[in-house]
């Protein structure tokens, strides 16, 4: 909630801007700090888990070429070594994953076992709120049976997984970052 009151906050500064730099005869200088604040809006609603720990694009063209990668790698466009740099690659990596993550309900890790829907919307929700992300951006990547009521569900968002145990009501008894 925090990054969407930032960000409309910052449209709404980047909207008197620019209505204020029309008015002034359209000075260079109100247009820099229009695009400024427009690159800086892009930077803060961009989602922290595509980065990698220790990763963090250092300006506006490192941002760019992450998200050029990102982009490339989320549609499944052949990797290009001769026009990427640090910062593509990383996104296109980050962007290959995603795809991975948001296919794996389509491999037999996940299908191969029965998960009743309350405990699966139980550990989405808990993941969601621990990933700090909405529900639309966890994929399922594996699950497992212990006894006959107990599941292990691992999640993923980006790099972030969790491992969520939970029983067949819904009942979550554990949550862990880490993978199956």
């Amino acid at each position: 909630m925090k990054k969407v009151l930032a960000t409309a906050a910052a449209a709404a500064l980047v909207l008197q801007m620019w209505s204020g730099a029309a008015l002034a005869d359209k000075k260079s200088d109100e247009f820099a700090l229009a695009a400024a604040a427009i690159l800086g809006i892009a930077a803060v609603s961009h989602k922290e888990t595509h980065y990698r720990d220790g990763y963090r694009p250092k300006d506006a063209a490192e941002t760019a070429d992450f998200e050029r990668g990102y982009r490339d790698g989320l549609h499944n466009v052949a990797f290009d070594p001769a026009n990427s740099s640090t910062a593509f690659a990383q996104g296109y990596d980050a962007g290959q994953k995603e795809r991975a993550n948001s296919l794996s309900y389509k491999t037999s890790n996940v299908k191969g076992v029965k998960v009743p829907q309350a405990a699966m919307n139980s550990c989405v929700n808990d993941a969601a709120s621990a990933m700090s992300v909405g529900r639309h951006q966890i994929h399922v990547v594996k699950a497992g049976q212990e006894g006959a009521d107990n599941y292990y569900i691992e999640l993923a968002s980006g790099h972030k997984h969790l491992v969520c145990s939970v029983n067949a009501k819904g009942e979550i008894f554990d949550t862990r970052y880490g993978r199956l």
